[in-house]
């Protein structure tokens, strides 16, 4: 099982609300976020006249990722916004679900406690709050 956290998106003037893959694997120097092209699509931020792509190394091989600008991210324990940060949204036409960067995992608060078992906890917890994984939403 993986780690999955729920999250809200928020960007021009749209919101969406899914399930997040705390991959720390993807690497980043600056807040980014992946999201699948129907994530882009219903945050109004695809299709566009004008776009700027840039090529990444992914697990699959180089891929050409779509720089979206910035939204709002926040992560969400059931009603509750646990913590919320500004982002870069990037736009992976290969990917099905939002992935998060290990920048982001940590600005967010997120500490993992089991990759395997699916087990985290969020940085305000007490050490004996453990919570389980969101059902994964693929897009």
């Amino acid at each position: 099982m993986r780690v999955r956290v729920k999250v809200r998106i928020i960007a021009s003037g749209s919101q969406v609300t899914t399930s997040a893959l705390v991959n720390s694997g993807f690497e980043s120097e600056e807040p980014d976020i992946c999201i699948p092209m129907e994530v882009a699509r219903l945050l109004r931020l695809w299709p566009r006249r004008e776009v700027e792509s840039v090529g990444t190394f992914t697990a699959g091989g180089e891929v050409a990722v779509h720089i979206l600008g910035s939204g709002r991210l926040q992560l969400l324990v059931d009603s509750e916004v646990k913590s919320e940060i500004v982002c870069n949204l990037m736009m992976n036409p290969y990917v099905d679900e939002v992935l998060l960067s290990d920048y982001v995992i940590d600005e967010l608060g997120i500490i993992v406690v089991s990759f395997r078992r699916g087990l985290w906890r969020h940085v305000s917890d007490e050490p004996s709050i453990v919570r389980s994984s969101a059902e994964p939403e693929h897009w």
